[in-house]
């Protein structure tokens, strides 16, 4: 069985073939022109030729996947055409790189402001995710912060910031609003520590000892802990206030058993 490239089977199947046959007389002719006739067609005009380049490469535009994309993720779609564009006004090879780099800062983007929130439980049990803004609480005097990426340097400013408002009294508290005695660190989605943020963690750490505020991480997962352990964090928090669950922190926080 011969099978050509996608856009010469595109091709032959959109001129009606179907058979096998006319693929490899597809082929042959394709091969026959490449050997022997490539001086000839130098004279062919350069709008023709271009005009059959433009006739393949609007086969090769994906329009529904665009479409399909753009109901997914207007960012990737804008991505998408951007770097078609560059394809097109300069060139293959500087639309490749550009589309690497620009997916890269969009990835790094992400990981410089991630994803945060406090839980907090509903009625029947479930856990919902809130605006992590001061005056937000788990219930009355216990924070529980998820922060949605790996730790290192471009976003320990970000996690410190964030958990001092969440700390701090609030302008105008609400009546069930209770002063923060402790603070739950949701982990499940940190993956690593690096340097910077492992000092940042030690200095705000006992910077929450000395306002009154005990601190304590949750779902922290096995890639984790040698961080921790690497970085000292574990001697400096505590063995007694790292956790596997939710569960099991909020039941030592209730019962002050850390």
């Amino acid at each position: 069985m011969v099978n050509g490239s996608p856009t010469q089977t595109s091709m032959v199947e959109s001129s009606g073939a179907r058979s096998q046959i006319a693929q490899i007389a597809t082929a042959v002719c394709v091969a026959l022109v490449l050997l022997f006739l490539t001086k000839p067609l130098e004279y062919l005009p350069r709008c023709a030729l271009g005009a059959m380049v433009f006739v393949i490469a609007v086969r090769l535009i994906d329009l529904r996947g665009l479409r399909a994309i753009g109901k997914e993720s207007s960012g990737e779609m804008g991505l998408a055409v951007f770097t078609a564009a560059v394809v097109v006004f300069v060139g293959v090879e500087q639309g490749i790189v550009l589309a690497m780099v620009l997916s890269l800062l969009r990835v790094v983007s992400h990981s410089y402001h991630p994803h945060t929130a406090v839980l907090v439980q509903d009625g029947n049990g479930i856990w919902k995710l809130t605006p992590a803004i001061c005056g937000a609480n788990t219930e009355p005097g216990v924070v529980i912060y998820r922060f949605g990426a790996a730790l290192f340097y471009a976003n320990a400013g970000f996690f410190a910031e964030q958990v001092r408002n969440l700390v701090e009294p609030p302008e105008h508290p609400n009546p069930d609003w209770k002063r923060v005695s402790w603070l739950i660190l949701d982990a499940g989605a940190i993956t690593h520590v690096d340097y910077t943020a492992a000092h940042m963690l030690l200095e705000l750490q006992q910077e929450l000892k000395k306002e009154g505020v005990g601190f304590v991480l949750a779902h922290v997962q096995s890639d984790l802990k040698p961080d921790l352990d690497r970085h000292h964090l574990t001697d400096a928090i505590g063995a007694s206030h790292i956790f596997d669950t939710l569960r099991e922190a909020l039941a030592a926080v209730h019962g002050h058993r850390i």
